[in-house]
């Protein structure tokens, strides 16, 4: 590194993760997390942290955050960040300066654990498929069957006599067989003791205990990066250790902050913030080349391509010290050498390209050009999705106000409330999506001149979207489910309150027919014209933070549907869970459960052990 690095004085990290942190608004995670996707997460997390400590400029701030709870995804990161900068970056305490903030302290030391290939999902659901209730009644069936023959007809049995030569080969073939039996059985999933429903939270939560669970549920545990097999060290890293004592007080990782959703009724955060005190060094930036290298799939190394003729340690060690170098000159000559055009050679390729004839290079540059300068009119699906992408790059810009006389109308939206000036569109000049922004964002930022300097990839909710069914004739624009929330309390006209079991029904994909609903939902229904509606659910009209909202559409064929994301709507039935709502469906399956007497092999095992 050199004193002139680094662009910014601030740069946020928020890295990809595995949203954990989130499960209490997005309860569909759960459903697909596994550790061995932190595990995997923990390079990439690291090589963005590196960069983002690059592109610091000296006496700046870095801030390195997750929506993870996960140590793999945190501190592990975080450690590595300050081991290889080696005093390049140090860790501040952020909480005097932040009143109000409810945030415990990060950890010096975890454990580290990876699971079982028998843990996968897919060895979870081919196991669980062969034993639900319905399996296991056939194969006890077929059990009786093959019993009754081999009672009436007699087992039959044929010996062999085996030459006394060939006696070894076939005891050791035997032998080799069962090995590889016994490899295959070990593979296989195996129900724990502690995969009961409902969940039974542990007893004692001792080391013994949680040893005894971690284990039950097929977890390896490693102390140290010596013990971890060769072919699981691509995944469980020397980095994701702990540190050593020594280390832990010269890291301080005490001064991270890991907001639980619990202190302030809010998702589940991983923040560090660093300062920058010196350039990073050599090793930092290799190691941040070599990372970026393996998250590209091996690829080339910013703009690198190892030249032919050379074996493969040497195209490596050559690739990493140029990738290095070309970042020194990038980094310190301005920060407009990184972005000087989009897909251009760096120094090695360049240097490649003298080597060949003029004609030649022209020839390659022309297409390039070619290439680089869209041609006009349609040409096709490659260019309508280059168009489409640059939408996206649009200026917000305040809604025409002609467009809410017919909205205003519709929903009988209470005009002396009613923000108005808070709703914004892209500024194409289609008003496709009308966005919601807070008065925060639009009086801080969009009204202070913010994309003059910045490009505003993303804004705001969206609160209405431009319809396209035929239907609705009448009205242009549809409510949309991820602004819902600000637009239901100045509403007056189509919406609806339903009890339990109606609001459960809605929540469901493709069209509900009406004699789906009780009579008194159905009334409501049939007053109501074709076109977007809301449905609250009954004692949650006016809870706001609750978001019990549904935006649902109703045919002309009644019938209505459910304009809600599936992820959304496995979120919604969550909620109605915790209120301790049970579907007619759930309620029937788990009466049928217990009387067929669903997963034997799970209560079996827990009463020989007992």
């Amino acid at each position: 590194g050199t004193e002139r690095e680094g662009t910014f004085d601030r740069v946020l990290a928020d890295v990809p993760c595995s949203g954990d942190g989130t499960i209490r608004k997005n309860p569909g995670i759960w459903r697909h997390w596994n550790h061995l996707g932190s595990l995997a997460l923990h390079p990439l997390q690291l090589s963005i942290a590196l960069r983002g400590a690059r592109l610091t400029k000296v006496g700046g701030y870095v801030v390195y955050s997750t929506c993870s709870m996960n140590p793999m995804e945190n501190e592990s990161v975080v450690a590595e960040l300050l081991r290889v900068s080696d005093g390049s970056l140090v860790l501040e305490d952020p909480r005097e300066r932040m009143e109000g903030l409810i945030a415990r302290p990060g950890w010096a030391s975890w454990r580290v654990l990876r699971e079982g290939q028998n843990r996968t999902r897919k060895a979870m659901k081919d196991w669980k498929k062969k034993n639900n209730s319905k399996m296991m009644a056939k194969k006890k069936k077929f059990d009786e069957m093959r019993e009754e023959a081999d009672g009436h007809y007699g087992p039959a049995k044929k010996e062999a006599k085996v030459d006394d030569t060939s006696k070894d080969g076939d005891e050791k073939r035997k032998d080799e067989d069962q090995n590889k039996k016994v490899e295959k059985e070990e593979e296989k999933f195996v129900p724990s003791l502690f995969d009961t429903k409902p969940y039974i939270p542990p007893v004692t939560w001792d080391e013994a205990a949680l040893n005894e669970r971690t284990t039950s549920l097929g977890f390896h545990e490693y102390k140290s990066y010596d013990e971890v097999e060769p072919e699981w060290r691509r995944r469980v890293r020397a980095s994701c250790f702990p540190p050593t004592e020594e280390e832990a007080k010269k890291f301080e990782l005490e001064k991270c902050l890991r907001c639980l959703p619990q202190d302030m009724d809010t998702g589940g955060f991983f923040v560090a913030l660093l300062k920058k005190v010196k350039p990073l060094n050599m090793a930092a930036i290799e190691r941040m080349n070599t990372l970026a290298k393996e998250s590209r799939g091996g690829g080339e190394v910013d703009g690198q391509v190892p030249k032919k003729g050379k074996d493969k340690k040497e195209q490596k060690s050559e690739t990493d010290k140029k990738g290095s170098e070309s970042e020194d000159v990038a980094m310190t000559e301005s920060s407009a050498a990184e972005d000087k055009t989009d897909g251009e050679p760096t120094t090695t390729s360049e240097a490649k390209d003298d080597d060949k004839p003029k004609e030649e290079n022209k020839k390659e540059n022309e297409e390039e050009e070619t290439i680089r300068k869209a041609p006009q009119g349609k040409v096709g699906m490659y260019h309508k999705h280059q168009k489409k992408e640059d939408l996206s790059k649009q200026d917000f810009v305040p809604a025409d106000p002609s467009v809410w006389p017919p909205i205003v109308k519709e929903f009988g939206l209470d005009t002396s409330t009613f923000p108005t000036d808070q709703f914004f569109v892209r500024a194409s000049g289609e008003a496709k999506i009308l966005y919601f922004l807070c008065k925060h964002v639009k009086g801080e930022l969009i009204d202070r001149g913010i994309q003059e300097r910045v490009t505003v990839i993303n804004s705001g909710l969206k609160a209405f979207e431009r319809c396209s069914l035929k239907e609705s004739n009448h009205m242009s624009y549809r409510l949309a489910q991820e602004g819902i929330q600000y637009i239901v309390p100045h509403m007056t006209k189509r919406i609806l309150s339903a009890n339990m079991d109606d609001f459960c029904g809605c929540i469901k994909l493709g069209f509900t027919p009406f004699d789906s609903f009780s009579e008194k939902f159905q009334e409501g229904l049939k007053e109501l014209t074709p076109g977007s509606f809301i449905v609250t659910l009954e004692g949650f009209e006016k809870d706001v933070a609750k978001k019990m909202y549904l935006t649902m559409w109703r045919r002309t064929n009644n019938c209505v549907n459910c304009f809600v994301t599936k992820i959304e709507m496995e979120a919604m039935l969550s909620k109605m869970r915790a209120l301790g709502y049970v579907s007619k469906k759930e309620d029937e399956e788990v009466k049928s459960g217990e009387s067929a007497g669903k997963e034997p092999a799970v209560e079996e095992k827990m009463d020989t052990s007992s």
